[in-house]
């Protein structure tokens, strides 16, 4: 999975982070996902999900 968003951000905004560590510390978890989503080919549905897993009692920074 990890190196899937390290593609993703690579596809995404052009640059190489190193590893996904380098990620957690520049992102916040909500971009990660967003990023991650929209390399999937899931657009549109990040705010939703942030808000199910709220609703789950699972909460995230935005």
């Amino acid at each position: 999975m990890q190196e899937t968003i390290i593609e993703a951000f690579k596809a995404t905004y052009g640059e190489i982070c190193k590893d996904f560590e380098e990620i957690k510390n520049k992102y916040p978890v909500t971009e990660i996902l967003d990023v991650w989503l929209r390399y999937e080919g899931i657009v549109g549905y990040t705010r939703d999900i942030i808000d199910l897993l709220g609703e789950c009692g699972v909460y995230i920074e935005e």
